[in-house]
């Protein structure tokens, strides 16, 4: 099976950040690396884009707290 490759164009589409933001977490090591198509492409793995924002909203949840339980009514 060969993997879809996404242009920045269609990294944004997929993660509301600015170019120099996804740039900038690029470089701190927080965001997949793009892959060069040649001199001046480049392009991200679709699958790594997706486990990038499944991760984020895993973690997210978990730093949610839990909903506070329903008290039994007392009569």
């Amino acid at each position: 099976m060969l993997e879809k490759l996404l242009r920045l164009s269609e990294v944004r589409n997929r993660v509301p950040y600015s170019r120099a933001t996804i740039y900038r977490l690029i470089s701190s090591g927080e965001f997949p690396r793009p892959y060069s198509l040649g001199a001046r492409a480049v392009a991200w793995r679709e699958t790594e884009i997706s486990a990038w924002i499944e991760d984020k909203i895993a973690k997210h949840d978990k730093a949610r707290p839990a909903p506070p339980r329903a008290m039994p009514e007392v009569r």
